[in-house]
C-alpha cells in the first residue's frame, strides 16, 4: 500500500512523523562523530569495571592500547555462550556486570531453551534508552498518539514486555493481551478497543487464515495496522500479502535482540524494509557469512549483523555475533530518515547447505505461501542433526487446513516450485493444522528428527 505524505493510510494527525528527528535524518558524518564519542567512554569502562571484557582484551593482546570505534574490527567477538558461561561463573549477573547490583533496577530473562535462562540486567539509565530506542522504532511503523494497539506481547520475562514503556512513551492507548490469547484478541479488534495490533508474524498469519475461512467479512474490523515482530515473516510478500487482503490492514515490521535491545529496527509507512532505530546507542556492523570480515553496509550487501553497545551501563556487549542474517534495501528513504534499511532473511541457526547453497527456511515459506488457500502457510523443515550441511532430499513438513491433507497432487507441486526456485530437492509432508503445533506466538522452523 502506498503511503500518503509519509504516513499510514487515514493518518492525518499534525504531528512530525519522525520522533527524533535530528537524530534519525543526521548525516553519516554526524552519526560517527555521535557514536565515537560515546564509544571512547564505553571502552575505558569496559576495561575498569568489566572483568568479562579486561579478560577477554587481554586475550587479545590489545595490551593497554586504546581502539577507537574505526577499528572496532580489531576487537574479537562476543557469543552468547560466552555471555551464558560469564553469568555461571559469577552468578546472578556474571563477570560482565559493570555497574554495582544495587544499581541494576530491572532484569528480564531469556527463553532457557538450550539450558538454564540467562539474566539481562538493566540500570535506570538503560532502561530509559531501551525505550527511546523502541519508541522510534514503533513510531516508525506509524503507530502514532492518536493509536490504540492491542499487544500480544508479554509483559515479563522477556525483553518483548518492555514495548509497554514504549507504548506509554508515545502516548498511544495500550490493550494488553496474553500470547495467543485468540479470543480476546478477536474480542478487542471486534469490539472496537484497537486499530493497530502488535503480533508475530505466525500470529498475524494465523488470524488471517482463521478468519478468512469463518468470516464473511473479515476485513470490516476497525483494525488497519499491524505490526510484526519476534520472528522473521512479516516481510516476506507472500505472508505480508495475505495478511494485508483478508484484514484489510497495512503490515509493517519491527525487529530487536534480548541481549541488545528488544527494539532496533523498525519499518516505516513505505514498506521498504526496516529502519536502523539505535542511533547514539547501539552501533550496527555487517559481517560476511563465510569470512566475518567487516562489509560495507549498502543496498545489497548480504551479511550478519554484529552489535556493540555504546551507551547501556549494566551489561554492554562488544561486537555481539546477533545471528540474524540481512539483506541491506537501502542507506535513505523518502520517509527523510538516513538510517539504513534491511529485511532478515534468516538465522544464522536455521541456515543449512544443499550441494554447496546456502537455503534459508524463510525463503521456503516465500513458496510455500503461494499454495493457499490449499496450505496454511506455515512451514518447516526436518534435520537429522545438528550438520549445517544437508543431503538432498530435505524433509519438509507444510501445514494444511484440517481435513485436505488428501490432496495427492499438492505435495508434489510444492517440491517441485521448491527445486525451480530455490534449487534443491525436497520431500513434502503435508501435515494437518490440528498435528503441526502452536501457532499462537512463534513459529520454528526448523526441527529435528525425532
Amino acid at each position: 500500500m502506498e503511503a500518503p505524505h509519509n504516513r499510514l493510510k487515514g493518518d492525518d494527525c499534525d504531528r512530525d512523523w519522525i520522533w527524533e528527528r535530528e537524530i534519525e535524518t543526521a548525516t553519516a558524518d554526524d552519526v560517527f562523530r555521535l557514536a565515537s564519542a560515546a564509544w571512547d567512554r564505553q571502552f575505558r569502562r569496559l576495561r575498569e569495571a568489566s572483568p568479562f571484557y579486561a579478560r577477554k582484551f587481554r586475550d587479545a593482546g590489545l595490551g593497554s592500547s586504546f581502539v577507537g570505534l574505526a577499528d572496532l574490527a580489531n576487537l574479537p567477538f562476543t557469543t552468547k555462550d560466552e555471555l551464558k558461561a560469564a553469568i555461571d561463573e559469577d552468578p546472578p549477573f556474571g563477570t560482565n556486570l559493570c555497574v554495582e547490583p544495587n544499581l541494576v533496577k530491572r532484569i528480564y530473562q531469556t527463553s532457557g531453551t538450550s539450558g538454564s535462562p540467562s539474566v539481562l540486567a538493566l540500570t535506570r539509565a538503560d532502561m530509559e534508552n531501551w525505550t527511546v530506542m523502541g519508541t522510534r522504532t514503533y513510531y516508525a511503523t506509524g503507530i502514532h498518539e492518536h493509536s490504540s494497539v492491542l499487544t500480544t506481547f508479554g509483559a515479563g520475562p522477556f525483553v518483548a514486555g518492555h514495548t509497554h514503556f514504549v507504548l506509554i512513551r508515545i502516548g498511544s492507548r495500550s490493550v494488553p493481551v496474553a500470547p495467543g490469547d485468540t479470543d480476546r484478541v478477536l474480542f478487542g479488534l471486534r469490539s472496537g478497543l484497537a486499530d493497530t495490533l502488535l503480533a508475530t508474524a505466525s500470529f498475524a498469519q494465523y488470524l488471517a487464515n482463521k478468519l478468512e475461512g469463518t468470516d464473511p467479512d473479515p476485513g470490516a474490523m476497525p483494525l488497519t495496522h499491524i505490526v510484526t515482530g519476534g520472528e522473521a515473516g512479516g516481510g516476506i510478500p507472500a505472508i505480508r500479502d495475505h495478511i494485508e487482503k483478508v484484514l484489510g490492514v497495512t503490515v509493517t515490521e519491527v525487529m530487536g535482540i534480548g541481549d541488545i535491545a528488544p527494539s532496533l529496527f523498525g519499518e516505516c509507512a513505505h514498506q521498504q524494509g526496516m529502519h536502523f532505530c539505535g542511533t547514539g546507542h547501539v552501533w550496527p556492523q555487517l559481517i560476511d557469512l563465510e569470512t566475518r570480515a567487516p562489509m560495507e553496509i549498502e543496498s545489497g550487501a548480504v551479511g550478519e549483523l554484529v552489535y556493540t553497545s555504546l551507551t547501556r551501563e549494566a551489561m554492554p556487549v562488544v561486537r555481539f555475533l546477533s545471528g540474524d542474517i540481512v539483506r541491506i534495501e537501502g542507506t535513505s528513504c523518502s520517509c527523510e530518515r538516513k538510517t539504513f534499511r534491511m529485511r532478515c532473511i534468516g538465522r544464522r541457526d536455521d541456515m543449512f547447505i544443499v550441494r554447496g547453497v546456502n537455503v534459508y527456511p524463510t525463503a521456503i515459506l516465500s513458496v510455500v505461501g503461494e499454495f493457499r488457500p490449499r496450505v496454511t502457510g506455515r512451514a518447516r523443515v526436518v534435520r537429522e542433526g545438528k550438520d549445517v550441511s544437508v543431503t538432498s532430499p530435505v524433509p519438509i513438513e507444510v501445514e494444511v487446513p484440517d481435513g485436505s491433507s488428501s490432496d495427492g497432487r499438492l505435495a508434489g507441486q510444492i517440491a517441485e516450485a521448491i527445486h525451480t526456485r530455490l534449487t534443491f530437492r525436497c520431500q513434502v509432508t503435508l501435515v494437518p493444522e490440528a498435528d503441526f503445533g502452536e501457532s499462537g506466538y512463534k513459529t520454528k522452523l526448523t526441527r529435528l528428527a525425532t
